[in-house]
């Protein structure tokens, strides 16, 4: 390996003698020894030094002017005094101006180390600083990489301050560029509360190791417009210690998902309800209309063939029964009837099954504003809700009873079914994995709301769930973007 030195000297000897203390390290040299400034400005400018090595009293100019021209023409080259006499008043100078080192001429034994040492310390640096560029140009190249993705993208440390966020970020929330790195979400916008209520959700996932995968709300941007957002959240660790340093949240808009859902259940429940109004209107009526003609057919064989009787009474059983059977499907078909009590009427009928079908205390309390209007895709959507719930209770957690609530909140409803059953199981809270809660969610979800499930005082299970809701008492409905657009 060649180390190539630049030697400011005006002795020859001197010059000699500190470039046999150099070849002492093993190394070949590439030497330049100059005695001028011009020179020394051209061997600085015309090769790349490895050590830079000067005498600090010379013909023409002293010891700082070189060190001032090393610093302005070679800034990365380790620059050593090397010379006769230096008080320590200079030699701090010196050093406080940039110089590496300084050797006496008359202890130039000090030079080898001294040069190993400046060299050594000269290539950390090198290392170091290409390590830096490196890392900015991977954080550059991270960054844009992170800006193209559609996802809302944001990075908090273990005190939830911002660390990164992209531009789809922005655009969701409608904050601009500047000022969000280095603050707390919590201090910018609303976000979303612990299960405890005692916090941020961020800071209660990071404390109890827990994340949040594909979980759907309704969102609405600072525009007013109201989008479906998938929010997955999950935790950064320390590579050594796997301790939790922070938090990467991305949220996906499905909006466009949400809608074409919404639509073809919209489409299904339409579906329902016609075939329920056929079966109500027509067949159940063809039906009462066969049973009152067999009522008079009926009083005829009973006087003119009494042997027949009991064959047309059983006929008419069967009749009846096939009428009330018409009439369950097509109740079940379509539960809520705007224009017969609503949801209201519905839940007070499905409460009156629920203690007919299990053989327990089911009673509906609502405490509706009365000019609360829910229409009927709502309706019907907390309807099922409601009766998965109260099923579950039934059959899985052992009630004896249970209570129906629905009740007008700020901008929306909230829908209760309590039971005072055996209580959901721990494993069950932290994990709530089921069909049938997946179903209610899933629901929920079609008109922008959340379900919840927690235990009651006392026993047993609460299964809550809120709808926002305009003041038509329709759900908050996104609408449809043009292609292309995000924002």
């Amino acid at each position: 390996m060649s180390l190539t030195v630049v030697c400011l000297e005006d002795d020859p000897l001197d010059a000699e003698l500190v470039r046999h203390e150099l070849e002492l390290l093993g190394e070949s040299l590439e030497w330049h020894q100059v005695s001028t400034e011009d020179d020394y400005r051209r061997a600085l400018s015309q090769s790349s030094p490895d050590l830079i090595l000067s005498d600090y009293n010379l013909p023409g100019f002293d010891g700082l002017a070189a060190l001032a021209i090393a610093r302005e023409l070679r800034p990365s080259a380790p620059f050593i005094f090397v010379s006769g006499a230096l008080g320590e008043e200079i030699a701090i100078e010196t050093l406080k101006s940039g110089a590496t080192d300084y050797v006496l001429k008359n202890r130039l034994k000090r030079l080898g180390p001294a040069a190993q040492r400046a060299l050594a310390e000269a290539r950390e640096r090198f290392e170091r600083r290409r390590a830096e560029r490196e890392l900015e140009a991977e954080r550059r190249l991270l960054a844009a990489l992170v800006d193209t993705i559609p996802d809302a993208i944001y990075t908090v440390d273990r005190g939830e301050r911002v660390l990164v966020v992209n531009r789809a970020w922005h655009e969701m929330t409608g904050l601009p560029d500047g000022g969000v790195i280095g603050r707390r979400l919590a201090d910018l916008m609303d976000v979303p509360r612990s299960p405890d209520r005692r916090g941020t959700e961020d800071a209660w996932l990071m404390r109890t190791g827990r994340t949040v995968v594909n979980r759907e709300r309704l969102w609405r941007l600072m525009n007013g417009e109201a989008r479906w957002y998938s929010t997955t959240k999950a935790l950064l660790r320390d590579a050594v210690t796997a301790e939790v340093t922070g938090l990467v949240c991305a949220s996906r808009d499905v909006t466009s998902t949400r809608m074409l859902e919404q639509e073809l259940s919209e489409i299904s429940n339409r579906e329902q309800r016609r075939i329920g109004s056929d079966l109500h209107d027509g067949l159940g009526q063809e039906l009462t209309g066969l049973s009152l003609l067999l009522k008079s057919i009926e009083t005829a064989v009973a006087r003119d063939a009494p042997q027949l009787e009991h064959q047309v009474v059983r006929v008419r059983e069967v009749l009846t029964q096939a009428i009330e059977s018409t009439r369950a499907l097509a109740r079940g078909l379509a539960p809520v009837n705007l224009e017969r009590g609503g949801l209201t009427a519905a839940l007070e009928h499905l409460a009156r099954q629920c203690t007919g079908v299990y053989g327990l205390r089911c009673e509906y309390r609502g405490s509706l504003r009365p000019d609360t209007s829910i229409d009927e895709v709502v309706s019907t959507q907390l309807y099922r809700i409601a009766q998965e719930a109260m099923a579950n209770a039934a059959k899985h957690g052992q009630a004896q009873s249970i209570v129906v609530g629905l009740s007008s909140q700020p901008g929306g409803l909230l829908l209760e079914v309590r039971d005072d059953g055996r209580g959901i199981s721990d494993e069950v809270l932290a994990h709530p994995g089921g069909m049938g809660l997946k179903l209610m969610e899933y629901r929920a979800r079609m008109m922008g709301g959340d379900v919840g499930i927690a235990r009651a005082e006392g026993g047993g299970t609460i299964v809550s769930c809120s709808v926002p809701l305009s003041p038509s008492g329709r759900f908050v409905r996104p609408r449809a973007r043009s292609a292309g657009t995000r924002k």
